[in-house]
Order: structure tokens, then sequence, then C-alpha cells
């Protein structure tokens, strides 16, 4: 690839999704993405442009990373399967925000109604930031769900957030 090719492909990168990118079908599988990704490497390795222009490398810099991103969203499953989804809505790059979105909202949760509300209390507490707020709504949650680990580990999760505790009687 000449050096406007280059320019011509940095620039175009936000207009491009992952399979395009890599020059693969949707149907491509796993050992077709790896070595799709492995020839894109070799292509436009940093390493390779030491010796072209600012402009250059910046180009090959953000083509390499962008490559690499494809590259780890398309050979994990879960996380491909997210951005086919993603990509049905016009998003043409892979939110990590999003993923753990997804994640948290995968957990169980409650499993109970009043469990469901609880678990839901905790979650819309912590998105504000209130995570007293969150920790209370966990812990009434486990009186109906005495045995559930996503309230249990959620609970650490959060315990761990908060500020060591001080004593309020200290000698100043």
């Amino acid at each position: 690839m000449n050096e406007a090719e280059i320019c011509a492909l940095s620039r175009m990168l936000d207009r491009m999704d992952y399979y395009r990118l890599l020059r693969l079908e949707r149907s491509a599988p796993a050992s077709a993405v790896r070595g799709a990704f492995q020839k894109m490497r070799r292509e436009f390795h940093p390493d390779a442009f030491q010796n072209h222009d600012d402009e250059i490398r910046v180009a090959v810099s953000r083509i390499a990373k962008r490559v690499n991103e494809a590259y780890q969203v398309l050979r994990d499953t879960s996380r491909r399967k997210g951005y086919e989804e993603s990509l049905g809505r016009g998003e043409l790059r892979f939110d990590p925000k999003a993923e753990a979105a997804q994640k948290e909202a995968s957990l169980s949760g409650g499993h109970t109604p009043k469990g469901k509300r609880f678990w839901d209390d905790a979650v819309r507490f912590e998105r504000g930031g209130n995570i007293p707020a969150a920790l209370n709504a966990l812990k009434m949650g486990l009186t109906f769900e005495k045995d559930n680990p996503d309230f249990k580990s959620k609970l650490e999760e959060l315990q761990a957030k908060l500020p060591k505790k001080t004593n309020d009687f200290a000698i100043r």
C-alpha cells in the first residue's frame, strides 16, 4: 500500500466496521479472523514505518490500533455477538462500556419479585453514585434471598468502594 492509500484508509476508519477493515465476511470463522488480523498486523506494523514522515507514522499507528481492536472483538464469540447487535443499530465500533452494562444486566439479580426490585434499586443507586443506598438495597434484597450469590458478590464489590471509616474522636 502506498502512502496516499495509507492516509486514505486512516481517514476512512471511522466509517468502516471491523469486518470491512479486516476484509472479512460476517460469517468468517475464528481462524479466518486470526489470519486476516495477522496479515493486517504485518502490513501496518508501526515499526515498519519508522523512517516515514510523521503523517504516515500517525496514520499507520491509528490503523494498527483499530486492527488490534477489531481482532480483540471478533475473536471473542460473546464480544462478536454484542458487536453484531451494535452493527444493527448502526454503531461501527465496539463500546466496552456497553459490554460492561450488558454483563451487569445479564447477572440474574433477584429471583423473587422483591429480590428483583431491590437488585434494580441497587443498580440504579450505584449508577447514580449513591453507594450507601445501593448497599442498603442489596442488604434488603438478601433478606428475601439469603443464598443469592449475585447479591453477595455485588455487596462485597460495593463495600470495597466505600472509604475506610475514620475515628471521629481523634485528637486534632
